[in-house]
């Protein structure tokens, strides 16, 4: 029997604690031998969740001792993902890396020259794209003919800012909606409709004027000629529909949002019966028209999510050669889209890509 990679967890905040500690528990093959976090109370979290695991509290303290582990997850406050991923290329680990992979495009570029150098992965942790309404999308997309607009929000209703780093103003802390949800909704707009030639953007900060952004909207124009609709917002009161999907021939409207996150929170695993999967009320609505010009309606019950698919895909590349479950190109085209979000919404002009952004 194969033994388990063993992995150093950077970082045990929301992220590191709530997202990745399940969904690699719930791997076979895998297995967290180390936590680093500098903070006391999350310490004392790690070693409650994670009894087995050393408990470091610094990074340095994880490369000192780089030869007992098979893999980093780069789980920490963006300002960490490039340092630390670097880190970890430099002492032979492959690593995952929470999303956004960078600040920029560029960083994200550095990344790959040490992946290439190191000759080690590098997995954009993109779990989004197993999202059930997502994967509904993608499973009933041909009934609607060839998509020509996909709306997509990721809302939240928040009048009163809850502080910490994302909320900084300060372009070193990397905080902001854009790079947050932003880091989804584009990858998913690519995944969906493929490579982007112009980006128009607009972000504001609604509720504290010195501070990140936290509501966006990001106009893509694909390749095709299909646009990709794109908000994100920290103060929307009326967060649906999740997406609406209009083609040649109808469309699909899917108003709940994937429910993996809440689960995760509430302390189930991808290895708990029934999950991903969502209510019959969550139920996707296909439009089309009929042969005689009327209107045909019909429910389609939520794909499940399956976010445990990305550490099952991590086992494979890294024990079987398996391709990677996210390529690093694509984490570094979705940036490129964000970095022309950000100059449009600076400049208030259409950004062009050449060449277009798009995935492998």
């Amino acid at each position: 029997m194969p033994t388990n990679l063993k992995i150093a967890l950077l970082g045990y905040g929301l992220a590191g604690r709530h997202f990745h500690r399940p969904l690699i528990a719930a791997t076979a093959g895998l297995e967290i031998s180390a936590v680093m976090t500098a903070n006391a109370e999350r310490r004392e979290q790690a070693a409650g969740d994670l009894p087995a695991a050393e408990i470091l509290d610094s990074v340095d303290a994880v490369w000192d001792r780089a030869g007992d582990f098979d893999l980093v997850v780069v789980a920490g406050a963006n300002l960490t993902h490039l340092p630390y991923t670097v880190g970890a290329l430099a002492h032979g680990l492959p690593a995952v890396v929470d999303k956004p992979l960078a600040a920029t495009a560029a960083d994200a570029m550095t990344i790959r020259d040490a992946a290439h150098a190191a000759g080690k992965l590098v997995f954009p942790f993109q779990n989004r794209r197993w999202d059930s309404e997502f994967l509904t999308i993608l499973e009933h997309q041909e009934a609607v003919g060839s998509i020509h607009r996909f709306e997509s929000h990721f809302d939240r209703f928040r009048t009163v800012p809850k502080g910490g780093w994302r909320e900084l103003a300060d372009p070193s802390a990397i905080g902001g909606v854009l790079l947050d949800f932003g880091a989804h909704l584009v990858d998913q707009g690519i995944q969906l409709l493929g490579p982007v030639v112009s980006v128009y953007a607009i972000t504001r900060s609604v509720r504290a004027a010195e501070a990140a952004e936290d509501d966006m909207l990001i106009l893509l124009t694909h390749a095709s000629g299909a646009v990709s609709y794109l908000t994100g917002s920290l103060i929307a009161a009326f967060t649906e529909p999740r997406f609406n999907v209009l083609g040649t021939r109808g469309g699909m409207l899917l108003r709940a949002y994937d429910t993996q996150e809440e689960e995760l929170r509430a302390g189930s695993t991808p290895a708990d019966a029934g999950w991903g999967i969502e209510p019959l009320s969550s139920a996707a609505v296909i439009r089309v028209a009929g042969p005689d010009g009327s209107t045909i309606e019909s429910e389609v019950q939520l794909t499940p999510g399956r976010w445990g698919t990305f550490y099952a895909g991590v086992y494979d590349a890294i024990n079987k050669a398996a391709p990677p479950p996210v390529l690093l190109d694509d984490a570094i085209a979705n940036l490129r889209v964000l970095d022309a979000a950000r100059k449009s919404a600076t400049t208030g002009l259409a950004i062009s890509l050449d060449p277009p952004a798009a995935h492998g």
